[in-house]
């Protein structure tokens, strides 16, 4: 009998778990409760996560009273405080139970609490004088904590949830701030040069290219800041789970890269040289890949010095798959390396004249990698070189 009362109220459990409203969760186990121990009524009093303070939540039907607010000093917070039921055989008997005497002959205060965490309390009411043997103080106890642990769960889950859109909302915040920083400088250089012409009393056509010249280049960076701004918008994970995967080859995306970096290494006479390229195929998103990789291979050829050389291979075990871009370049400084991935973030690069990129190539790569179910480790030395490499899980290998 008392094993099939059980099997009830595990089920109203497994069922809870589910459900993010807690008065529905103890509305359920509140009904569960009355069938079990055979109770004509019952009502549930929880606090918040604000305040400790009790709230009426839920009462069942035709509960022919209201309940009152419990005293500090009353049954209610005194069960609490013990994390024990408190079982009342005989109402005649207690005097702060006169309002329900008419309606109520015995009752039990059932305490919501799980380890430290308090919640409430559950009380079922009796018609007729009950007695509570042992199987029934056994199920008080059992409903008792199948309640506090399902609400200690939820509001588990409900609080990780909202730190998570917590931490959205700072992330795009930032991001804001550091797009108008970002933009300022470029839209003032436009704005510059084209007052400039404006107030130039000057009719000469080269003048006017100038101008304009200056103005397209400016206009690129911004076009170059907005493209990589849209590839690490969906940062949210319900995003994140509409973004298409399909089958990508990785050979493939790495010759192409190097096809389409030849010219820009050329100008500084780096090598470009393709190491060990195994044919494998991935289930991936091939704009983030692309960009993961020649994100790394263009970095490798700014900060690379003349003549030099970039490797990139690929290699597979058991675990992994890994990606790595190596150069002979001018390296990363110790103090630089811990932010290299942070958005808008710039390492030194006073000694590269010239070159100029939007703040977000390695935090497109870290996106990227673990969009991927990986990551991306650098190695470094200041005036030897770098290795970046990108670590992908062999689950995510398609061939």
């Amino acid at each position: 009998m008392l094993a099939d009362q059980i099997a009830i109220l595990n089920e109203v459990t497994l069922e809870s778990l589910n459900e993010t409203n807690e008065t529905k969760i103890v509305t359920s186990f509140c009904n569960a409760g009355m069938k079990v121990l055979g109770a004509d009524y019952g009502f549930v009093w929880l606090n918040t996560f604000s305040s400790p303070e009790l709230h009426l939540v839920y009462t069942s039907e035709k509960l022919p009273f209201t309940p009152r607010t419990p005293r500090k000093e009353g049954r209610n917070y005194g069960a609490i405080k013990n994390s024990t039921p408190d079982f009342i055989t005989d109402t005649n008997k207690v005097p702060d139970a006169d309002y329900v005497r008419e309606y109520v002959k015995s009752f039990v205060i059932i305490p919501l609490v799980y380890k430290q965490s308090a919640y409430g309390s559950m009380v079922f009411c009796f018609t007729k004088p009950e007695s509570f043997p042992k199987e029934k103080r056994t199920l008080s106890f059992f409903i008792g904590n199948s309640v506090a642990q399902t609400i200690t769960i939820t509001r588990l889950i409900s609080d990780e949830r909202t730190e998570r859109l917590l931490r959205e909302e700072r992330r795009k915040i930032r991001s804001v701030a550091d797009a108008n920083h970002e933009l300022r400088t470029p839209i003032a250089i436009i704005q510059g040069n084209v007052d400039l012409a404006l107030r130039s009393k000057s009719k000469k056509i080269t003048e006017y290219i100038k101008t304009l010249n200056a103005v397209n280049h400016e206009v690129k960076h911004i076009s170059g800041l907005l493209s990589d701004l849209t590839l690490l918008s969906p940062q949210d994970e319900e995003v994140q789970e509409n973004i298409p995967f399909g089958p990508v080859s990785l050979r493939n995306i790495i010759f192409d890269i190097v096809e389409r970096c030849e010219v820009l290494a050329r100008k500084k006479k780096i090598l470009l040289e393709i190491k060990t390229i195994p044919q494998i195929t991935i289930p991936g998103n091939k704009q983030y890949l692309e960009k993961m990789v020649i994100n790394l291979v263009k970095n490798s050829i700014v900060y690379g010095v003349e003549g030099g050389k970039t490797e990139i291979a690929i290699k597979k075990t058991k675990d992994k798959i890994s990606i790595s871009v190596s150069d002979n370049g001018i390296g990363i400084s110790k103090e630089d390396l811990p932010h290299i991935f942070e958005r808008f973030y710039r390492a030194d690069s006073s000694h590269v004249p010239g070159q100029e990129g939007t703040g977000l190539g390695l935090a497109i790569v870290k996106f990227a990698a673990e969009l991927h179910g990986g990551t991306v480790s650098v190695k470094s030395t200041k005036g030897k070189g770098s290795t970046f490499t990108i670590s992908l899980p062999t689950a995510h290998e398609g061939m």
